[in-house]
């Protein structure tokens, strides 16, 4: 089973203060969690590049198009929480942190200036499965 915006609050207890909000569970479950943003960060990790930035943009763009936002991406304890966001997704997939490194500047990133790398070396109970198939 994907992972679920309760398993961030369980996981990452120094967090409890996004607990309810409606911004970060928004980023969690809509954005992060998205089928396709998770292939996405998979496969870029497998570039070696951070997965975060996989999804950066569609994150940066919704915290761009809030009024007063909430969960605040200038602050460095809610990038850090952002991070751990994306450990606590892909973690069922078997990903587990490898290393930080700064975001490309191709990523054209306004908030977030590194993150982590992932590498498939834990138990996985979830596969990404892709075949191609006759249309």
């Amino acid at each position: 089973m994907k992972a679920i915006f309760t398993d961030f609050i369980q996981k990452a207890p120094n967090y409890k203060k996004f607990d309810g909000n409606s911004e970060a569970i928004h980023i969690f479950e809509n954005i992060l969690s998205d089928d396709d943003n998770i292939i996405a960060m998979i496969d870029i990790s497998e570039a070696g590049k951070p997965a975060l930035c996989a999804c950066l943009s569609q994150v940066e763009s919704y915290y761009l198009s809030l009024s007063s936002p909430i969960f605040d991406l200038t602050d460095n304890f809610t990038k850090q929480a952002l991070g751990t966001m994306v450990r606590v997704i892909l973690e069922p997939f078997g990903y587990l942190t490898k290393s930080q490194k700064d975001i490309p500047k191709s990523f054209n990133a306004q908030f977030v200036t590194s993150a982590m790398t992932y590498a498939k070396t834990g138990p996985a109970t979830l596969k990404v499965v892709r075949r191609i198939e006759k249309i």
